[in-house]
């Protein structure tokens, strides 16, 4: 019963965010839609116990200066071409149902803070078209940084979907020289054992598909080992998390020097995240910006208990 109801949420959901899709560059705003975990969706008000998936809720005031080549994500400030880096640019990926602004809204702030120019992309009709699609529209639009920076390397923040999304463009196309760092929360990066996306037709959402363990895109990935080029990898996860499953699988497995993952609850035992509350919750901001900051070495005190 239980899983009937979530695929029968998510089909519902579906239904609501396609007609609102017209490009990977348009900002979706979905009303309406039912209280469930599902993979990558918006991030829910702090505190809140029952989000609702892929509600991005309003676009904050002011989008910044966009170019053709940079879409308007309504952030104030995120994709702007005049921008002009000291660091490597950072490159937002948001998860499944929905967009940069309804995963990053709280931390693309604290990262411009920082003095880092902040660049995202929405892919995949909010994030439910397959995975290698969003990875390629991924590759196309970090060389569109690229070129408006100057910069020769991005880091990247990427959340629930956005982890495969990436671990996709590293391996398929040809990503990997041009990032840095990655840093990683919740991710899907070895997929989902979760009942959640059972009974949810792969038509209807290609990229619950390619997330679902063991599918041909993760088994096809997987036959490579986990690391690409010499980017250096960080993962914060949650053992509250019941969308990404098993927790302890969302990180990659390779060297300390070249991966290094923490789970909230290691640090703080009596810190409660839920997967959709994690891209907001202040601990885990700032430990994104330390990772970043530390090209991926953050260490287990950047996540400070509340």
């Amino acid at each position: 019963m239980r899983r009937a109801a979530a695929a029968g949420l998510i089909a519902a959901l579906i239904l609501v965010v396609l007609p609102a899709c017209s490009g990977p560059g348009t900002p979706v705003a979905v009303s309406g839609a039912p209280s469930s975990s599902v993979v990558g969706g918006s991030t829910s008000s702090p505190g809140s116990s029952s989000p609702a998936p892929g509600s991005t809720g309003p676009a904050p005031a002011g989008t910044g200066t966009t170019s053709s080549a940079l879409p308007d994500v309504h952030l104030p400030g995120v994709n702007d071409p005049s921008c002009a880096p000291d660091e490597r640019p950072v490159v937002l990926l948001p998860g499944t149902f929905s967009t940069v602004a309804g995963n990053f809204a709280p931390l693309a702030p604290a990262l411009q803070a920082d003095g880092r120019c902040v660049f995202g992309i929405n892919y995949g009709s909010a994030g439910i078209g397959p995975v290698r699609d969003s990875a390629t529209t991924v590759a196309r639009f970090v060389d569109d940084v690229l070129t408006v920076t100057g910069a020769d390397q991005i880091d990247v923040v990427a959340f629930s979907q956005g982890g495969l999304v990436l671990r996709t463009a590293l391996r398929l196309d040809g990503l990997a020289p041009q990032v840095g760092t990655a840093v990683m929360i919740a991710p899907s990066f070895h997929g989902t054992t979760s009942d959640l996306l059972d009974g949810v037709p792969a038509v209807a959402c290609p990229a619950c598909a390619d997330q679902t363990a063991g599918s041909e895109l993760l088994t096809e990935l997987d036959a490579g080992g986990d690391l690409d080029g010499q980017v250096r990898y960080a993962t914060i996860s949650s053992r509250d998390d019941t969308v990404v499953t098993p927790v302890q699988a969302q990180s990659p497995v390779g060297p300390p020097d070249r991966v290094q993952s923490l789970i909230v609850q290691d640090a703080c035992p009596q810190t409660h995240l839920d997967h959709l509350q994690m891209p907001a919750d202040p601990g885990v901001i700032a430990w994104v910006r330390r990772a970043l900051l530390t090209d991926g070495r953050p260490g287990p005190s950047a996540y400070s208990c509340s």
